[in-house]
């Protein structure tokens, strides 16, 4: 078995798509899809909020992992329902194109997409458009951070619909990620995965797996960030440790967390989803002044 059939294999045993999710009283969810976008370009969502609420709340867009080849929007649901019942934080739960359909930066796209989307139905579900943060987890963990450090960048827009509006995130929660590609390639556990999202191997297009590093994008303009991380994972959590450095440098507010003997995945399950849960709460109320 090679590094990338074995980070396959270990992929898609730790990326939890909870199929047993029920919906906290008090809290309803809708799917959002709309066809017909130019170049295939995708939204699909499905947001959750109180089922009554008099307040301006923000919003949170939360991004699916998988290698940027598989995974499934449902990864999120039982976080954005928490947040929406404990904060009132109006949760977008988003699919994007994956590698085999899209290569990069259609997924980065996508997910501009549906921040853009988001700010447009804010005065219909009552969202503070100031206040929109974005979270992923593995390949959606390195999207939603490429979402936060092209912030103001028209060369990421893409397409889509809804250009009037900003597809600016004010901050980013990220759980076991990976920001630097150029580090990502020194362990070659996914050496496959990037070449089938970047469309090349890195001496082939070396200016593009700069250009999709989060490390190298950031400055003293990024917006606050969260990074939680398991230090058993195989996508070394020392990629998290840098991000966090690096932004601090700048004098960015980075917060971080390293959860000894855990792997990949490991927020989704069991006692450690409301243990990262509520961390990633206490991030939010703080930094949306909840």
């Amino acid at each position: 078995m090679t590094n990338d059939e074995k980070a396959d294999f270990i992929i898609r045993q730790t990326e939890v798509w909870p199929d047993n999710f029920q919906l906290p009283e008090g809290i309803e969810c809708q799917e959002y899809i709309e066809n017909g976008l130019p170049d295939d370009q995708m939204l699909n969502v499905t947001w959750f909020s109180r089922k009554s609420t008099e307040e301006i709340r923000p919003a949170v867009v939360f991004v699916h992992g998988g290698s940027w080849k598989f995974g499934d929007k449902l990864q999120f649901y039982r976080q954005a329902a928490w947040l929406a019942e404990k904060y009132n934080i109006f949760g977008v739960c988003i699919e994007y194109r994956l590698s085999h359909i899209a290569k990069y930066p259609a997924a980065v796209h996508d997910c501009k997409t549906a921040v853009r989307w988001t700010r447009s139905v804010a005065d219909q579900y009552k969202i503070d458009p100031s206040r929109i943060g974005i979270c992923g987890a593995s390949a959606g963990a390195h999207l939603s951070s490429m979402v936060a450090t092209t912030n103001g960048l028209s060369s990421f827009e893409g397409s889509g619909p809804y250009q009037d509006y900003s597809s600016e995130v004010i901050l980013a929660v990220l759980f076991n990620g990976h920001y630097d590609m150029s580090d990502q390639l020194k362990d070659h556990v996914q050496d496959e995965d990037m070449f089938k999202f970047f469309g090349g191997h890195p001496w082939e297009i070396p200016g593009i797996y700069g250009e999709a590093s989060p490390f190298l994008r950031t400055n003293k303009t990024s917006p606050p960030m969260l990074l939680l991380h398991g230090d058993q994972d195989h996508y070394p959590h020392r990629q998290s440790i840098a991000m966090a450095e690096r932004l601090q440098e700048f004098g960015v507010a980075a917060e971080l967390e390293i959860y000894p003997d855990k792997g990949h995945g490991w927020f989704n399950r069991g006692e450690d989803n409301l243990i990262t849960t509520q961390r990633m709460g206490d991030f939010l109320a703080k930094q949306f002044g909840l």
